[in-house]
């Protein structure tokens, strides 16, 4: 393939930067030149430091982070303007024809990318995680609505259609059978820790459930007399810092014990939790459902994120592969349900078609249409 494959993630939540390193990594197997780029490398010093402050806030106050999902942020008030041309120039030194674009925050780069090839073309897949765009996208309206008309668009969720049309692979074994599986939930709150999952723990222990509770700080961790396990992300690490960007470290955490935190090359470590685990319980974020679809792994829905994630949880709760919290809750917490949950995921998972697969075969289709 005659150009790398440039695929543009975001730290700001894990959903736009783990989607895009599985991706990164299933091309570089099939021997595919490709690279990730994080935004967030390319904001000037003092929004990005603004960003860890935020991320603290909102964990304590899912209210102040529900308005603050309604305030679009305009990027460009924020670009590192000498950092932007670099990688401009880079690209055109390169060449640069393929990209895969996870957040809307990099569209003004691409398109000022766009003027200085003199609208040459280039291939770009808006490649949407949510089932519905998300902030980074409809923050694009006020200044740029049109933003698609030159990109493709793909889905890999699709609320307006309710289908589910692609799926991202996560490592290489087969989800593990329901029956198969720990009596445990997996229990978290996304990549910034935020949500109603810490209300949800107590009345769960009280029906004896076991947890596997991702933590956001060491003193969270609790409960452990009651058969609840505890594991965290590096809290030092950002998606951002560092030459190579790796999937978050992350450890098992125990009292007195030090948290070994540790970065597998393939996949999200939380991805072995999540696999075995009956149901996760938490918001519906689009690298939730990723997972999700991936372990054929329930979602037992919690308050949604915004817009975007509330069309998420509808789109999972119609196809049948999740359940609101207090609908599960008015059921008795019936195990069957999941089950049934469980085994519409497998199928679902089995008819969707994979994403990376599908974008090799349309750039080899393309080169090939350019050539005759």
């Amino acid at each position: 393939m005659s150009s790398k494959i440039t695929i543009l993630c975001s730290g700001f939540g894990l959903g736009f930067y783990v989607p895009g390193l599985l991706i990164n990594y299933y091309l570089k197997n099939k021997e595919i030149n490709s690279e990730v780029l994080v935004f967030e490398k390319y904001v000037v010093e003092n929004k990005r430091d603004k960003i860890a402050v935020n991320k603290k806030a909102y964990h304590k106050n899912f209210k102040l982070a529900l308005v603050s999902e309604r305030m679009p942020w305009d990027i460009r008030e924020s670009i590192d303007n000498d950092m932007v041309e670099e990688v401009l120039n880079t690209w055109e030194k390169e060449n640069r024809r393929n990209f895969i674009v996870m957040s809307g925050h990099w569209i003004y780069i691409l398109d000022q990318y766009r003027k200085r090839i003199n609208n040459k073309p280039i291939n770009v897949d808006i490649l949407y995680i949510d089932s519905e765009p998300s902030p980074s996208w409809k923050g694009l309206n006020k200044y740029n609505p049109e933003y698609s008309e030159n990109y493709n668009e793909t889905f890999l969720f699709n609320a307006e259609k309710k289908e589910i049309s692609f799926y991202v692979p996560v490592g290489s074994e087969k989800p593990v059978l329901f029956k198969e599986r720990e009596n445990r939930f997996m229990i978290h709150g996304g990549g910034w820790g935020m949500g109603t999952y810490q209300e949800k723990i107590h009345e769960l222990e009280e029906n004896g459930f076991k947890l596997d509770v991702i933590a956001y700080k060491e003193d969270e961790v609790k409960g452990v007399e009651q058969g609840h396990r505890y594991f965290m992300m590096d809290p030092a690490w950002q998606a951002w810092n560092g030459s190579e960007f790796i999937f978050p470290p992350f450890s098992e955490v125990k009292l007195g014990v030090t948290p070994n935190f540790e970065s597998k090359e393939q996949y999200h470590t939380s991805f072995d939790v999540l696999r075995n685990a009956k149901a996760v319980i938490c918001k519906p974020g689009g690298g939730t459902l990723i997972d999700s679809l991936a372990a054929a792994t329930p979602i037992i829905l919690l308050e949604p994120f915004g817009h975007h994630e509330k069309s998420n949880a509808d789109l999972w709760e119609k196809l049948g592969l999740g359940i609101k919290y207090e609908t599960w809750k008015e059921s008795g917490f019936k195990l069957d349900i999941l089950e049934v949950m469980h085994e519409n995921l497998v199928k679902q998972r089995d008819s969707a078609v994979n994403y990376v697969d599908d974008y090799i075969n349309k750039l080899i289709g393309n080169i090939e249409s350019k050539v005759k």
